[in-house]
């Protein structure tokens, strides 16, 4: 995925259309808050009692832009006090932090981090209702990035450190090849080309990368390295032909689990014992010719498009990408294909979020943001699918991920979808999923906010995930919605209101249908 960004990149430059120019304007709003609510959960279907829980809550909203710096963050921390004994107390952290500083011309420090919860009672996907078997997980990254010309040659380079991190321990035996516990990666990769007519009519890009993840159960590796040489020719005003052949080298190792009397490797908490004394063993390898080729689109500032073929990985790979940036709204779509695992993808969703305004939909009634960040100047993203696959394996990523947040007067909207297929790359005969079994996930998310007056405003949202499971692990869909209404007191002061449903079906077990309601109030410094 991130050599096909760079690719996009690399050809909107080839058509001689750069990015537009941020306006220079100055703008700083740093809001932090206190809230206190009262939550009543009560079943509807399934097994369970009526829960009460008393949240209290601190956070910070912020949007800075200045001449050198952007950054948007909407973070919170929830402390659940429970009312009797099924309902436990709780700590809760959630929210995203993205920023960019221009350290000089050219140079910039991009860093970012994601804090939210899953659940780990083999529910993957399911909402967590303040549920007590959660966890918490951590993602950031950091590093620098640089671009500019020398006469008619275009460098590029940049560094990305990334860590991720899941905190508790599972209560079931989670995704079969055992539940994530940490990892450091990072990712280099840099560029030099000319554009089309300067000295030939091809547009040249010479490129190269490495990118290395360690992860910390079985001592996991993951090491790729790239170089490519692709060319663009312009065939009209707006559309050119691209293509690029290249090399790489892509290799995923780790050590032996320990294994029981039966032969079994020996799980403790949802995650593997890692035998420290076992040799390193590749379990996968990839090491080729890479090649594909394809269109770019870029009628005009706001629209591009990319659309590639090629044969990577001992197959055929298809990927592109569309982006329509609007006044007030923007539509982005993405088709990938890659090798990737869990550290990998969520610290790169976390890069994805750019920009200085970003909408936070967040549940009422657990103060956890239900998976995407919107954004109507572009620069948002969705986390749903990475939060629904939290494993330890390494996987073969495809799927088709959308899109599309807008702001018209009073109203606002945000609709996020998607699929995806992961196909494990596990080593023979070792753990409950078999090397080459696929799970598949299909999200939705969409919210809707309307502003009355200028004291009062309604938010709602709606919430879809459905993860088919291989092997013996749990298929699960959970559905769910709520709706807000929000009450200004005076300048400080907010109340609201939020009545919510929400349903989460596993398997053959009967659905477990919650309804919702909250009241509380916030006050803003």
């Amino acid at each position: 995925m991130k050599l096909q960004v760079f690719l996009m990149t690399a050809g909107v430059m080839a058509l001689g259309l750069g990015a537009p120019a941020h306006a220079q304007e100055r703008r700083v709003e740093v809001t932090p808050y206190l809230g206190i609510d009262q939550v009543v959960m009560a079943p509807l279907n399934g097994d369970g009692e009526v829960l009460t829980y008393t949240n209290v809550t601190a956070g910070a909203t912020a949007s800075i832009k200045t001449r050198r710096m952007e950054a948007v963050a909407d973070v919170q921390y929830n402390h659940s006090f429970g009312w009797g004994d099924a309902a436990t107390d709780q700590d809760v952290i959630s929210g995203i932090i993205s920023g960019q500083y221009g350290l000089a011309s050219g140079l910039t420090l991009n860093a970012g981090a994601l804090a939210s919860r899953i659940r780990t009672d083999g529910f993957s996907g399911a909402a967590t209702l303040n549920d007590s078997q959660t966890s918490q997980i951590y993602a950031g990254y950091a590093g620098p990035a640089y671009a500019a010309s020398f006469g008619d040659i275009d460098v590029s380079a940049s560094y990305r450190l990334g860590y991720a991190r899941v905190e508790e321990d599972a209560g079931a035996d989670f995704g079969g090849v055992g539940l994530f516990n940490e990892s450091v990666s990072h990712s280099l990769a840099g560029s030099v080309g000319v554009a089309p007519g300067v000295w030939l009519p091809l547009g040249i890009v010479a490129s190269a990368g490495y990118d290395r993840e360690d992860a910390d159960q079985l001592d996991q590796r993951f090491e790729d390295k790239w170089g490519r040489l692709d060319a663009t020719l312009p065939v009209s005003p707006t559309v050119a032909l691209a293509g690029g052949i290249g090399y790489e080298n892509i290799k995923v190792s780790q050590r032996s689990p320990v294994l029981d009397s039966n032969g079994l490797p020996v799980v403790s908490n949802g995650r593997y014992v890692t035998d420290d004394s076992s040799p390193r063993q590749l379990i996968y390898e990839f090491d080729d010719i890479i090649w594909d080729a394809g269109v770019l689109w870029r009628p005009n500032r706001r629209t591009s498009l990319e659309a590639r073929v090629g044969e990577r990985y001992g197959g055929m790979t298809y990927s592109g990408s569309f982006v329509w940036q609007g006044r007030n709204s923007s539509v982005a779509l993405v088709v990938f294909d890659g090798i990737d695992s869990f550290g990998r993808i969520i610290t790169s969703n976390v890069a994805a979020v750019s920009g200085s305004s970003l909408d936070v939909v967040r549940n009422p009634f657990t103060g956890d943001f239900t998976g995407c960040a919107f954004s109507e100047t572009g620069g948002g993203q969705c986390f749903n699918d990475a939060l629904s696959g939290v494993t330890n394996a390494n996987f073969r990523y495809r799927g088709v991920a959308a899109q599309y947040a807008a702001r018209r007067g009073p109203w606002g909207m945000g609709v996020g979808v998607g699929y995806s297929q992961r196909k494990f790359l596990t080593p023979s005969g070792q753990g409950v999923l078999v090397r080459g079994s696929k799970d598949q996930n299909w999200y939705g998310t969409g919210s809707l906010t309307y502003v009355i007056d200028s004291q009062s405003s309604i938010d709602s949202a709606v919430y879809a995930n459905y993860f088919d499971a291989s092997g013996a692990r749990l298929d699960v869909l959970n559905l769910g919605a709520f709706t807000s209404y929000n009450r200004l007191i005076n300048r400080n002061l907010q109340a609201s209101a939020s009545l919510g449903i929400d349903s989460a079906k596993a398997d053959e077990l009967d659905a477990l249908i919650t309804a919702m309601g909250q009241i509380g109030l916030r006050y803003s410094f």
